[in-house]
């Protein structure tokens, strides 16, 4: 029996729909209950797609996985995987420990340092807040002065965890490809405005840090690669136009030969270091075309990744065919609780 974390429009729809139709046996689960350990035993496996969007979910979700995984419990995502999701300053050191060819970055939490630190280096630099997706928080910082002024606030007043709902508007209607898609755009317009609104309201203000990046001119887009047990997926991300950001762009290129091997080479080693289940990393290049990494997170949003044509192995032989992230990952769940059975599992994400 697993348990599934049900929330609609999350990876759960699907995982939900596959038990059906493969006679998995499963049961719905509430995993912020607060007695959602009870509930869980007996499990040998529970599912939770739980988002940065949630203030809840970021409270307790890290601690109700380590909890499970210390009952024994299969947890998906496990500890490994997640601990560092939505948070740069954990992503920073995590891939620095393991030697893997992150941007070079600086984070200070002293005020003072940080200032000494500004009044040498160079610019421009990219500002960060610790959370955050689809370039929020994220701002080229283009002289010492700006970056002063950004330092002063980080230290005083600091910054809401999520902008404005209207602050990246011209994205927004940028990636509207018609007249009715505009018209839902606008009709969620007041939805979306009450949930930025009740995200602010329960997220504590970011500030005591600051978090820069080198920045890397000459990068029309990032490189995405999710690893998913022993496939990856890969995909390009363009930038929006006249930024240098390609998060959020909503514009994304689907050819296998334009993914450099080193990319695929590289997230599959960190995957397998890391002992994850689902990692996706980010990848742009540097002066001397390396690819390196600027950000990692085990989600995503599924349709993206299922628009690609096929899939790499870990022996980077090309397998094409789409598959469904979730039906990727339910495999790989089902397959680590019976490993003996993994031959037999193993047309499940076709």
């Amino acid at each position: 029996m697993i348990g599934i974390h049900e929330a609609p429009g999350s990876f759960s729809d699907r995982w939900l729909e596959l038990c059906r139709e493969k006679a998995i046996p499963f049961t719905r689960l509430n995993c912020l209950a607060t007695d959602i350990v009870a509930r869980c035993a007996g499990l040998r496996a529970v599912l939770w797609n739980w988002t940065l969007n949630s203030p809840a979910e970021q409270l307790v979700a890290r601690q109700v996985i380590t909890a499970l995984e210390q009952q024994g419990i299969l947890v998906f995502p496990n500890l490994a995987s997640c601990w560092h999701y939505d948070d740069k300053v954990g992503q920073k050191y995590l891939l620095e420990a393991l030697g893997a060819p992150i941007i070079p970055t600086w984070l200070f939490t002293d005020r003072r340092e940080a200032e000494e630190w500004i009044a040498q280096a160079t610019w421009p630099k990219v500002f960060k807040l610790r959370s955050g997706s689809a370039s929020e928080n994220v701002r080229l910082v283009e002289s010492r002065k700006q970056a002063e002024r950004i330092c002063r606030r980080a230290f005083t007043s600091g910054f809401p965890a999520k902008p404005g709902y209207l602050s990246d508007m011209r994205t927004r209607l940028h990636n509207t490809r018609n007249l009715r898609e505009a018209w839902e755009k606008l009709r969620r317009v007041p939805e979306s405005v009450l949930e930025v609104t009740n995200f602010r309201r329960h997220s504590p203000r970011q500030r005591g840090y600051v978090y820069f990046q080198e920045f890397l001119p000459g990068n029309g887009f990032d490189t995405r690669i999710i690893v998913i047990g022993h496939r990856a997926f890969g995909f390009l991300r363009l930038n929006r136009p006249n930024d240098f950001r390609a998060s959020g762009s909503g514009r994304t290129v689907y050819d296998p030969d334009r993914i450099d091997r080193r990319c695929l080479e590289t997230a599959f080693h960190l995957a397998r270091r890391l002992e994850s289940q689902s990692l996706g990393f980010d990848f742009i290049f540097d002066q001397d075309r390396q690819p390196r990494i600027c950000e990692m997170s085990y989600a995503f949003i599924p349709s993206i990744v299922h628009g690609c044509p096929g899939y790499w192995d870990r022996e980077l032989a090309w397998h094409p065919g789409q598959v469904w992230p979730e039906d990727a990952i339910l495999e790989h769940v089902l397959a680590a609780l019976a490993p003996q059975k993994e031959a037999c599992l193993t047309g499940l994400a076709h």
